[in-house]
Formats: structure tokens, C-alpha cells, sequence
């Protein structure tokens, strides 16, 4: 009773104080409800317009809202799947994917024992996981009125483990092989959404992200002191490839205002060095140097500089360097050779510029497509010291450069007005330099 008779209180008291608006010429509005923000997105007052920092992304459906005034948005730890409206006022945008995961180190061999005097190989490092994406397909960005700064960013790639050593030989036995070197994992892609800079002159950025750092190959084991060579050195691991920018559902639009449109692969990872072989009767060879990862595509899906005269930069990842191989391992023993040195790394190639389309819209315009530069290859490894009268082992043979990655294999159309366009090649790296042969020791023989 107390409850129903407490409404219908409440219920005469707004009737009456409609009625005394009305009698008094001014209308009484009830406050609506504030838009409630994404889950995990907080804001900030920051004198002029709000500070928004969402730390799992924008899920599909959701709507994050700015305000008229000069906002800075800030997203990480899960793609945008959801929308960012900025409204007015010069805001700055920033959308960064999740970086990928650690590799594990791959396990030390085991010694050899009596029944099986060769020692044991090293574990391989495991690869790194793939960076996350920042604007997903659902997603979609608008920078609103104002002279706005959308920044999207793929997530960079994870650094691949390092090889476990080889186990030393026992007796007469060969020391085991070192372990191979993780791959760093691929960066993440930027954009499979929709991005409009919409009024006012804006500058539009979306990268992919890079690739992971890669595990080094490891050390090979030592041979057994009666017989047997030495474990060769593991394999270093190969860099991981750059993200694409733009993917191939993603839509990129200036709008209108002289727009900035700059759309790049992520960088290709440099190679991880070889591991050095092991001592032994007659060393063993140095590993290879890691491959560079290959540079990711600018973009494949689709660019518009729209209304006004906009400058847009489509530009492939460069590739990464190729590394150093492993040095040969030592002879120590009278006569006993080194070990060659391992290959280096080739040189990642450089990524396409433009799989997609690009139109300058209307308006005199610049339009720049670049393929990304090849990584240069890496140096052979130096062989190892033979102890007299064994001879020092051979170089190694230095990596392959990368190739230069192709500045368009889409299409490039100016739209209306006088547009100036260039499509580029990337450039090529460069051929790494061999490895020095290894000299003899005379006296002083050993690891």
C-alpha cells in the first residue's frame, strides 16, 4: 500500500509541475539516459572533449560516440568489430591489434651415453603466434567534422623461441645437432572494415603490423674425445612476414577535405643467425642464417581520396634482412678439419603495393603506388679452425638478396580532375658477402 500510494504521489506531483511549466511559458523535459559505452571503454574529461580508452576492442553491434569537441580515441587488447562515431572537433583516433604470443625455447639435447654415445639433437624453437587485427570486417571507424587523425595499426607479430643446444658425444660419438631457431610469427592485419575521414581535412594512416623477431639456431654439440664430429649448428629461424594494411573487404575513404591517405604493409622481420657447429673430430658445419620475412601488401582492398584534392600513399612492407650463418665448429685434434660455414639467410621480398583498387575520386590528386624494398641477404658464416695438418673449413655462401615487390597488380584510376599518379617497383636488396675460410692451428688446437 505504502509503494502503490508513494507512485501515485509522485504521479500528481509531475502533473503538477507540468501544469505550472505549461501556466509559466516554459516546458520541463525529463533528462534522457547517457549512451552506455562499449564494454571495457572509459572516459575521460579532457578540456576539450573526452579521453575514450577501450582495452578490449569494440564488439560487433556496439557503439562508441564522441563528442562535439576534440576527443582522443584509444583502442587495444581486441579487434574493433563495433563502430567509433567522433562527431565534430579535431580528433585523433588510434586502433592497435594484440601482439602475438612468445614461442617456447625448444629443450637442450642430452648427452650421449655408453649404448648410444652420439649426443642428442636440440629441440627446435617454436614459431611465434600471428598479431591480432585492429579494424575488423564489422568494424567501422568515422572520424566525423574537424580535422581528424585515424591511426590503425595491425598487431606486430610474436617473437619466435630459441633452438636448444645440441648434447655433447661420449667415446667415439657425434655431438647432436643444434636446435633450429623458431620462426617469428606474421603481423596482423590492420583494416578488413570501413574507415570514412568524412568533413574537414583529415589524415588517414593504416599499417600492417610487423613481423615477429625469430629465434637464433642454436649450438651444435661437442663430439665424444675418441672419434666423431661435431654437431652441426641449428638452422636460425626465419622472420616473420609483414601484415597486410588494408585487406581485401576493407574500404578506405577521405571523404571530404584535403585528405592524407597513407596505406603500407608491415615490415618483414629480420632472420635469426645460425647456430655455430660443434668441436669434434673434424668440426661440424655452421646452420644457415634465417630467411627474412617477406614485406606484407599495402592494400587489397579498396582506397577513395573522394571529394577535394587528396594525397594517397599506397606503399608495400619492406622485406626483411637475411642473417648470418653459423661459424663451422673447430677440429681438435692432430689433423682433424674444421667445419664449413653455414649459408646466410636470403633476403625476405618486398611486398605488393596495390592488389586493390585505388580512385582519386574528384579533385586534382596525388596518387603514389610503391612496391616494398627486398631485404638484403645475410653473410655467410666463417669455417672453423682445422688443427694441423687438417685444413680450416670453407666459408659459407652469403644469402640471396630479396626481390623487390611489385608496385601494382590492382587497379589505379583517377576518378575526376587532374590527378598525378605513379606506380613504382620496389626495389632490391642486396647479395650478402661470403664467409672467410677457417685457418689451421699449429699448436693450440681446440674448441
Amino acid at each position: 500500500m505504502r509503494s502503490s500510494a508513494r507512485t501515485t504521489t509522485a504521479r500528481r506531483t509531475g502533473r503538477a509541475l507540468i501544469g505550472l511549466g505549461t501556466a509559466a511559458g516554459f516546458a520541463l523535459i525529463a533528462p534522457t539516459a547517457a549512451h552506455a559505452d562499449p564494454v571495457g571503454c572509459t572516459r575521460v574529461p579532457n578540456g576539450s572533449g573526452d579521453t575514450i580508452t577501450c582495452t578490449a576492442g569494440i564488439p560487433a553491434g556496439q557503439i562508441l560516440t564522441g563528442t562535439a569537441g576534440n576527443d582522443i580515441v584509444i583502442s587495444t587488447g581486441a579487434p574493433v568489430n563495433g563502430t567509433i562515431t567522433a562527431l565534430g572537433g579535431n580528433d585523433t583516433i588510434k586502433i592497435t591489434g594484440t601482439a602475438g604470443t612468445i614461442g617456447a625455447a625448444g629443450a637442450p639435447g642430452a648427452a650421449g651415453i655408453s649404448t648410444h654415445p652420439a649426443g642428442f639433437a636440440g629441440g627446435a624453437g617454436a614459431a611465434g603466434g600471428v598479431g591480432g587485427l585492429g579494424l575488423g570486417s564489422t568494424g567501422v571507424v568515422n572520424g566525423g567534422d574537424g580535422t581528424d587523425g585515424v591511426t590503425i595499426l595491425g598487431g606486430a607479430g610474436g617473437t619466435g623461441g630459441l633452438g636448444g643446444t645440441g648434447g655433447g658425444g661420449v667415446l667415439g660419438g657425434a655431438g647432436g645437432a643444434g636446435g633450429v631457431g623458431g620462426a617469428g610469427g606474421a603481423g596482423g592485419i590492420a583494416s578488413t572494415g570501413i574507415v570514412h575521414g568524412d568533413l574537414g581535412n583529415d589524415t588517414v594512416t593504416v599499417t600492417g603490423g610487423a613481423g615477429g623477431p625469430s629465434g637464433a639456431g642454436a649450438l651444435g654439440g661437442r663430439a665424444g674425445p675418441s672419434a666423431g664430429t661435431g654437431g652441426v649448428g641449428g638452422v636460425g629461424g626465419a622472420g616473420g612476414v609483414g601484415g597486410i594494411g588494408l585487406g581485401s573487404s576493407g574500404t578506405v575513404s577521405g571523404d571530404d577535405g584535403l585528405d592524407t591517405l597513407t596505406v603500407a604493409g608491415g615490415t618483414g622481420a629480420a632472420g635469426s643467425a645460425g647456430g655455430t657447429g660443434g668441436c669434434g673430430h673434424g668440426g661440424g658445419a655452421g646452420g644457415f642464417g634465417g630467411v627474412g620475412g617477406a614485406g606484407g601488401i599495402g592494400s587489397s582492398g579498396a582506397i577513395t581520396g573522394d571529394a577535394s584534392n587528396d594525397t594517397v600513399k599506397v606503399t608495400g612492407g619492406t622485406g626483411g634482412l637475411g642473417s648470418t650463418a653459423g661459424k663451422g665448429g673447430n677440429g681438435f685434434g692432430t689433423g682433424d678439419i674444421g667445419g664449413a660455414g653455414g649459408g646466410g639467410g636470403a633476403g625476405g621480398a618486398g611486398g605488393v603495393g596495390n592488389s586493390g583498387s585505388v580512385n582519386g575520386g574528384l579533385g586534382d590528386d596525388g596518387l603514389t603506388i610503391t612496391g616494398g624494398k627486398g631485404g638484403n641477404g645475410g653473410t655467410g658464416g666463417n669455417g672453423g679452425t682445422g688443427c694441423s695438418p687438417g685444413a680450416g673449413g670453407a666459408g659459407g655462401s652469403g644469402g640471396t638478396l630479396g626481390a623487390g615487390g611489385v608496385g601494382n597488380s590492382g587497379t589505379v584510376t583517377s576518378g575526376g580532375g587532374t590527378d598525378t599518379i605513379a606506380t613504382t617497383n620496389g626495389t632490391p636488396g642486396t647479395n650478402g658477402t661470403n664467409g672467410v675460410a677457417g685457418g689451421i692451428a699449429i699448436i693450440l688446437c681446440g674448441c
